[in-house]
């Protein structure tokens, strides 16, 4: 029996069709940030406040969350796996993919090696903790208890330091929806795409952009704090 309290907050009285509700959710709301991605993102310049409807979503993000990690492989059908293994070898998997496609110019894939080993590095990592902040019109986001991000609601992008290597960072809106993007000089763009989950969890839906495709990684469940 699953003592795990967290996971229990994810299960009904009736298990499998909780675990499937909360798997085709998941599911659907990855689909719908991807077929909404090209025509409505934000272009990235930040110039202005997000309407009060998207501040209000950036609102309910805000908090201290912990990885789930009975949930998270419960959200991406992962049983009897490690999510975190499966993140890293994803990550790896997608680096042979983008070298190969880099020697043979295809899909547009450009950049250089240290910025294809930071990428990689990068989306490989699971987080064990996200931190949300909202002051007025600047997001703050912290992975693992690292110095935040500090963000422009609006989506312009900022300079930021990781341990990882210098990166560039902002809001990307799609709709009401949020994501967190990390771009990698020489590299690719991590995009943690957020939401709230029924049940109360953040679900965060992690794809590398690199060249002219948003390529999945994998999704993470975290419980609130």
């Amino acid at each position: 029996m699953n003592t795990n309290p967290r996971a229990r907050i994810l299960v009904s009285r009736a298990r499998l069709p909780a675990r499937a509700h909360l798997l085709a959710r998941a599911h659907l709301l990855v689909v719908a940030a991807v077929l909404v991605a090209g025509g409505c993102a934000s272009s990235g310049r930040g110039d202005g406040p997000p309407s009060p409807d998207r501040m209000e979503a950036a609102a309910r993000l805000a908090g201290e969350w912990s990885y789930d990690e009975a949930g998270t492989a419960q959200a991406a059908d992962l049983p009897g796996t490690s999510p975190e293994a499966h993140l890293s070898q994803r990550a790896s998997d997608l680096a042979m993919a983008m070298m190969r496609e880099q020697s043979s110019n295809s899909s547009g894939v450009t950049g250089t090696p240290a910025g294809l080993r930071q990428t990689m590095l990068m989306v490989g990592i699971t987080p064990r903790t996200l931190t949300i902040g909202l002051a007025g019109n600047t997001v703050t986001v912290s992975y693992d208890g690292e110095r935040p991000l500090e963000l422009p609601a609006g989506g312009g992008w900022v300079d930021a330091t990781t341990p990882q290597g210098a990166v560039e960072a902002r809001i990307r809106w799609t709709g009401s929806h949020v994501a967190v993007e990390r771009r990698i000089p020489g590299g690719g763009t991590i995009r943690d795409n957020l939401s709230i989950l029924e049940s109360g969890h953040l679900l965060a839906s992690r794809e590398v952009v690199w060249g002219r495709d948003a390529r999945p990684v994998g999704l993470m469940v975290f419980a609130a704090n």
